[in-house]
């Protein structure tokens, strides 16, 4: 019977370089450091981008200025960057993409939407495909995709269609 990898790790005298065996391997710290410095990245790049929006002037909700979705948008990366930093610090590790299946997804679901919002309602649009988008790219449990779709709808909804006023069209066709 071949011996494999754990046969040496229990060996019955001490090492003989003397060292203790590292308490993580340099690949992983390797690969969390280059992780944490990523999302370091986007988060500086996050904050960069505020900064410009706000130089730009953001105006007021009933007059936005040039760098009103600048700003928004730099907040969600500042945002995201931050937790993602957080997460790797805390040791958590993402999810590899698989290929170009999860890509593929988020671009269906994005011509989904479109589709959704042309043809049925906004309302609409944003429930399905954010309950489609938490489930398939979250992987999350249908309860927590439950919850997150209604929040989620909830507040762009209020975002867009009470705060900023925003005029959604018409759908395309007529629902009776």
């Amino acid at each position: 019977m071949r011996p494999d990898s754990s046969d040496h790790a229990r060996g019955s005298g001490p090492d003989p370089a003397g060292a203790e065996p590292p308490s993580e391997p340099a690949a992983r710290r390797l690969g969390r450091t280059a992780s944490l410095a990523v999302h370091l990245g986007i988060t500086l790049v996050g904050v960069l981008g505020m900064l410009l929006a706000l130089h730009a002037g953001i105006g007021s909700l009933s007059a936005p200025g040039p760098g009103l979705w600048p700003l928004a948008a730099a907040s969600l990366a500042t945002a995201a960057g931050l937790g993602t930093v957080v997460q790797t610090i805390l040791g958590a590790r993402a999810t590899a993409l698989n290929g170009s299946m999860r890509p593929a997804i988020g671009l269906g679901l994005a011509i989904l939407f479109v589709l959704l919002f042309s043809f049925v309602s906004v309302i609409v649009a944003l429930v399905v495909v954010f309950a489609l988008w938490t489930r398939l790219l979250g992987e999350m449990p249908w309860p927590s995709v439950a919850l997150w779709t209604v929040l989620g709808a909830t507040l762009l909804y209020l975002l867009f269609g009470v705060l900023i006023a925003t005029p959604f069209p018409a759908p395309l066709t007529v629902i009776p």
